[in-house]
C-alpha cells in the first residue's frame, strides 16, 4: 500500500536516487556520502533518513523524510494519509536522496525496482549474513547485482570484493571502482588531546576527524560521486568535518587514561577483522604504551557458519591480546581468555575492577551489540564522562525502556 504512494512521489519530484546496499558497511557509507554532498552541494537539498531504515517500511519512510514512528495499527493508517496529503499538497523536499536498503528474501529486489530505479548505486562488501532465506552467498549476490543492472547513471562496485570483481567483466551498464588499492594514504594524529586522520587523495592532503580505514574509503568514494554534480576536489578542501555514527569506531576516554574504542553497533567476520586491526594500528600510531584489550560479544546471524567464525576469529586474537567475551557462542569457541559471561553488566564489572587495579594502560575495543546484547551498556559504566552515554546507541526512552529487562 505505501508502495504506491511511494512510486507516485518519486515519479512527480524527480530526485536523484542514490542507492547504497550489500551486506556490510552501508549505513556508515550512506551518511558519509550524504554528509559530503549536504557539505558541498550548497546550491541542492540534499537528504538521508538520521534513522537505520533500511526495511521496505523503513525505505518508504525514508523517501518521505518520516524520522519517528511507533508501530501500531492506528499509526500504520494515520501515516498512509500523511504521505498522501505530502504527495498532493507539499513542496518537494529534496533534491538528492541517499537511501540504504537490504534484502531478505529472494524476489525484494525486484519489487523495489519497480518503484524506482537508481540514478547511481553503491555497492560496500558481501558478507556471509542476512542470508537465512537464501540457499547460499551467490544467490543473495544475484539478487542484489539486479541493482548494479537498473542503475540509471553510474554503479560504484567495490574492487576488493570477489563477487563485484569478477562480475564487472560482464557489466555493460556504466560503473567505476572504488577501494582500489593506494587509492589513499592515511596517518593518525594527535592534536590538543584529540585523534584526527591525515589523508592523501588524489594527491591533496585532507584531515579529518573521522577514524577506520572503511570510513576513508567511503570518505574517497563520496568525493568521486561529486564530480558527477561537476564538483572537482581542490585543495581548499583541507578539512572535512564528519559526524561519525554511534557505534562506529568512536573514540571515548576513562578514568584512569585508558582509551575505550566504540563499535558495539555489528560484529559480522569482515568487520571484526576491520576493527581489529584498526585499533592495533591506533594503538601503534598514537598509544604505543598502551596494553590492547577486547571485550567480544557473539557474532549473530552466521548459521551454519558460526562455530568456524568464532574460532578463526579466536585463533586470530588469542596469541597477542587479552580477550572478554559474552554470550554462549565465544564461550564454546574461544577456549582459553580472561573470562566470559552472560550479560554485558557483567562484563563491565569485571572490566571496571581490572582497570582501577591495574597501573597499566589500556585501549580497549566493545564490539557488536544487538538486540537483547546491548554491549554498549558495558562501555557506559566505564566512560570517564558520563555525558558521552548518549552517543552511544540505543539510548532512546525506548531503548532504556527495553534494557531494563536484561
Amino acid at each position: 500500500m505505501y508502495a504506491i504512494l511511494w512510486k507516485a512521489y518519486i515519479k512527480k519530484y524527480k530526485p536523484i536516487v542514490i542507492w547504497v546496499t550489500w551486506s556490510v558497511g552501508k549505513t556508515s557509507c550512506r551518511m558519509i556520502i550524504y554528509q559530503v554532498l549536504k557539505q558541498f552541494l550548497t546550491d541542492k537539498k540534499v537528504y538521508t533518513s538520521p534513522k537505520n531504515f533500511n526495511s521496505e517500511l523503513g525505505l518508504v519512510f525514508s523517501i518521505f523524510a518520516l524520522e519517528r514512528y511507533k508501530p501500531s495499527i492506528k499509526n500504520y493508517i494515520k501515516i498512509w494519509f500523511l504521505f498522501l496529503w505530502e504527495l498532493l499538497f507539499w513542496k518537494k523536499k529534496y533534491d538528492i536522496i541517499v537511501l540504504e536498503y537490504w534484502v531478505d528474501h529472494p524476489g525484494d529486489m525486484d519489487f523495489l525496482l519497480k518503484i524506482a530505479k537508481p540514478d547511481y548505486s553503491v555497492f560496500t562488501k558481501l558478507d556471509f549474513i542476512h542470508v537465512e532465506n537464501f540457499e547460499n552467498k551467490e544467490q543473495i549476490w544475484h539478487e542484489k547485482i539486479k541493482l548494479v543492472l537498473n542503475t540509471k547513471e553510474k554503479s560504484y562496485l567495490n574492487k576488493q570484493d570477489e563477487f563485484l570483481h569478477d562480475y564487472s567483466k560482464k557489466l555493460k551498464t556504466s560503473f567505476d571502482f572504488f577501494n582500489k588499492k593506494h587509492e589513499y594514504k592515511h596517518k593518525y594524529i594527535c592534536e590538543d588531546k584529540k585523534i584526527f586522520s591525515m589523508l592523501k587523495i588524489e594527491n591533496n592532503i585532507i584531515k579529518t576527524n573521522i577514524l577506520w580505514d572503511d570510513n576513508f574509503i567511503y570518505l574517497s568514494l563520496a568525493i568521486n560521486i561529486l564530480k558527477n554534480f561537476w564538483v572537482n576536489y581542490i585543495e581548499a578542501w583541507s578539512y572535512i568535518n564528519l559526524i561519525n555514527q554511534s557505534g562506529r569506531f568512536n573514540l571515548f576516554n576513562w578514568v584512569n587514561g585508558s582509551v575505550l574504542i566504540d563499535s558495539t553497533y555489528n560484529a559480522w567476520p569482515a568487520s571484526m577483522l576491520k576493527m581489529i586491526e584498526n585499533t592495533v594500528y591506533l594503538r601503534d600510531s598514537i598509544f604505543k604504551k598502551y596494553e590492547i584489550l577486547f571485550v567480544i560479544w557473539d557474532m549473530r546471524e552466521l548459521w551454519k557458519k558460526s562455530n568456524q567464525e568464532h574460532r578463526k576469529l579466536y585463533h586470530y586474537l588469542k596469541s597477542y591480546w587479552k580477550i572478554v567475551s559474552i554470550w554462549k557462542e565465544t564461550l564454546h569457541n574461544f577456549w582459553k581468555h580472561l573470562w566470559n559471561f552472560k550479560y554485558s553488566k557483567d562484563a563491565w564489572l569485571f572490566v571496571k575492577d581490572l582497570l582501577e587495579r591495574s597501573d597499566k594502560k589500556y585501549i580497549i575495543l566493545f564490539k557488536w551489540s544487538q538486540n537483547t546484547i546491548f554491549t554498549e551498556e558495558a562501555l557506559k559504566e566505564v566512560l570517564a564522562d558520563k555525558r558521552n552515554a548518549k552517543r552511544l546507541v540505543r539510548q532512546d526512552t525506548y531503548w532504556l525502556e527495553n534494557k531494563k529487562n536484561y
